[in-house]
């Protein structure tokens, strides 16, 4: 299946946000913004106001091109993975922290192993299965069929129709810190079955298939 609608949301993006940096660049404390936060240059540009407003756009276009031909390769190997057949098993295993007490890992089935989340006043477990969901490409599939199919039908805006916690950008994505129950609704919402298999202080599981 071919993404043809998120493909001209990602176009989209990138255009405005390329658009949202030229209004910037037109006075000087907009350049310096630009260069020094969107660039991440710790140098300005030499040569005249207008002079460094070329090269900043040069550079601005470069960044927003690179970035968006990553996010179309992405769509592609989405639109060529395989369908989900066997069951993802999300294990989470919680390790202590000096610092912030209790850290989640997740683990799958397939292979991945995601970073330890640390930090505080957010959740950490959903951070963890956003991790792990992120990673399977079938399962991402399926989020992209749906993301598809309210483009093209112009329903409500993603959060309405496929569920909160389901991204903001034009590619969905899983959010982290919105809860696991918010995952689980997603999941369920594309035909599948999430089922909560082990839950002690350790270790988390839990088992997605079709439904």
């Amino acid at each position: 299946m071919v993404f043809k609608n998120i493909r001209n949301a990602v176009l989209d993006e990138y255009k405005k946000r390329l658009t949202i940096q030229e209004e910037k660049i037109k006075t000087e404390e907009g350049l310096n913004y630009c260069v020094k936060w969107v660039l991440n240059k710790r140098i300005s540009y030499k040569g005249s106001f207008e002079e460094q407003q070329k090269k900043c756009l040069i550079a601005l276009q470069n960044k927003y091109n690179k970035e968006c031909l990553k996010e179309l390769d992405f769509i592609k190997s989405i639109e060529e993975s395989d369908d989900l057949r066997n069951p993802l098993i999300i294990t989470i295993e919680w390790k202590k922290s000096r610092m912030w007490g209790m850290n989640p890992k997740a683990y799958t089935n397939y292979g991945f192993e995601g970073e330890s989340v640390g930090g505080c006043g957010y959740c950490k477990l959903s951070t963890a299965t956003a991790q792990a969901l992120n990673s399977n490409k079938a399962i991402l599939k399926l989020l992209f069929k749906k993301e598809e199919r309210r483009l093209k039908e112009g329903k409500a805006e993603r959060r309405a129709y496929i569920g909160y916690g389901s991204g903001y950008y034009a590619i969905p994505r899983f959010e982290g810190g919105v809860g696991v129950s918010s995952h689980e609704d997603i999941i369920n919402g594309l035909g599948l079955k999430w089922e909560n298999v082990t839950d002690t202080s350790q270790t988390n599981v839990y088992r997605i298939a079709l439904n």
